[in-house]
């Protein structure tokens, strides 16, 4: 009789030390969606800056190109 009680308490208290840890298991995953869910967004967000600068810059280099043409174009008039 002492083994068997021995026993339902061993197997209680591990019952009970797995709900422990599957309560905390179950909050490290809602940590890890919401930790998720944010750099998601900040991905996103940062996606959408990068095409932005990405357009700037080209436009800034097509206007570089545009200005170096016309500077050589100025340079040759001048010299002739």
């Amino acid at each position: 009789v002492d083994a068997l009680s021995q026993a339902v308490e061993a197997k209680t208290k591990l019952i009970g030390d797995l709900g422990i840890e599957l309560v905390n298991m179950k909050e490290d995953v809602d940590d890890t969606a919401a930790a998720l869910a944010a750099d998601q967004k900040f991905l996103a967000e940062l996606e959408k800056g990068c095409k932005t600068k990405t357009a700037e810059w080209e436009e800034r280099s097509k206007t570089r190109a545009e200005e170096l043409v016309a500077l050589a174009d100025t340079i040759k008039i001048l010299n002739d």
